[in-house]
């Protein structure tokens, strides 16, 4: 079986999402159309733009290229792709030019189709002032055309069922877990953190709650501290907020770090602030340390964190409440201790990559239920 994806990710996001579909033993290659190549993994080759396509079509436009014409030269059995602008409407075009099976995993949540996408992150769709319905309905019909859909956990997939994409083409695919890689610490390792969070530094990751948070922790725990790693344009106003808010020494800003599993086992508590997700990978990789997690209750959260089990749901905006759930657990040793016994748990059962493996198997290889007959 050959694979033709899309995708633009970092390296983490890319072997979280990749590696289930890697290990499936019927793939002999998966062929990634993408802005650079990522680090070398096994059976993985990369195509990328050539500097006078991308002059001449654009970023996006050089990669929509490439796609067509690497579909109709490959002839791939599958067409994946990560974000449905521009790479899922990359795969539903380069599937329609070469007669393959296509994928689009909607990995944002719904934001990523809601009103066009006004609210997302993307570049060109993110700056619509308001919501679009022709966009919308441009944007499902991607999604509606595409041989599979999968999204990060079940309210994502409830989203797309109730917006009219038929239930049986619409599959819970949530990132993978390298569970050797990340696994919790010694019981004797130390901990400096009281607080992780893993994030790019932007305004929907409300990074200004966790320090709001972390500030009133302080009240009760003078020597809590905090790492941020991440990096993003919001970077200088954060550190500048911190200062205000009198926590600039007791919150370290790591930026992007290839050893994130280190920070997470040198960490007690991992915390998410956002005002929207699919499920995050970084939760997912700090679970399966044996962090319990302190997260805002959107997208698909809940399908990972479960209240007072491995963890905390807040809602968005509620720095009382975040602090106060941290706070809880760091105070209770044989509380922090089950929590934390429960996220390794839960994380490993959600998101191993041997699971997620044998679910893609079924998808892509052996159809599972008929799921992906054209």
């Amino acid at each position: 079986m050959r694979v033709l994806a899309t995708v633009t990710f970092n390296p983490n996001q890319l072997r979280a999402h990749l590696l289930p579909i890697l290990a499936i033993p019927e793939v002999d290659e998966v062929v990634l159309v993408a802005d650079e190549a990522p680090p070398e993994l096994p059976k993985l080759r990369v195509a990328v733009p050539s500097p006078r396509a991308r002059r001449a079509l654009g970023r996006a436009g050089s990669k929509t290229a490439l796609c067509v014409r690497l579909a109709r030269r490959l002839r791939p059995d599958w067409i994946l792709s990560w974000n449905i602008m521009p790479h899922g409407v990359n795969g539903f075009l380069a599937g329609r030019a070469s007669g393959a099976r296509s994928m689009y995993h909607c990995i944002g949540g719904p934001r990523e189709w809601e009103g066009g996408g006004w609210s997302s992150d993307n570049a060109i769709l993110g700056r619509l002032p308001r919501p679009v319905p022709p966009v919308e309905r441009a944007l499902l019909g991607v999604a509606r055309g595409s041989t599979l859909v999968g999204t990060m956990g079940t309210s994502g997939r409830d989203r797309l069922i109730s917006a009219g994409l038929d239930g049986a083409r619409v599959v819970v695919t949530p990132p993978s877990i390298d569970t050797e890689r990340y696994a919790p610490a010694p019981p004797e390792a130390e901990r400096p953190y009281a607080v992780v969070t893993v994030a790019q530094l932007i305004e929907r990751k409300r990074l200004t709650d966790l320090l709001a948070a972390v500030a009133r922790l302080r009240q009760r725990r003078p020597e809590a501290r905090a790492a941020i790693v991440g990096d993003g344009p919001l970077g200088p106003e954060l550190r500048r907020q911190a200062m205000r808010l009198g926590v600039g020494d007791a919150v370290d800003f790591l930026g992007r770090r290839a050893d994130v599993e280190e920070i997470y086992r040198s960490s007690r508590v991992f915390v998410l602030t956002s005002r929207s997700e699919g499920l995050s990978v970084a939760t997912s990789e700090a679970m399966a340390c044996g962090l319990p997690a302190v997260v805002t209750d959107v997208g698909d959260m809940a399908d990972l964190v479960r209240e007072g089990r491995n963890g905390h749901l807040v809602g968005v905006g509620d720095v009382g409440g975040l602090a106060e759930r941290i706070g809880g657990l760091l105070d209770d040793p044989d509380r922090y201790a089950a929590s934390s016994a429960a996220a390794r748990e839960d994380a490993v059962a959600l998101a191993a990559v041997d699971r997620l493996r044998d679910l893609y198997r079924g998808l892509l290889v052996d159809g599972a239920r008929g799921v992906g007959e054209s």
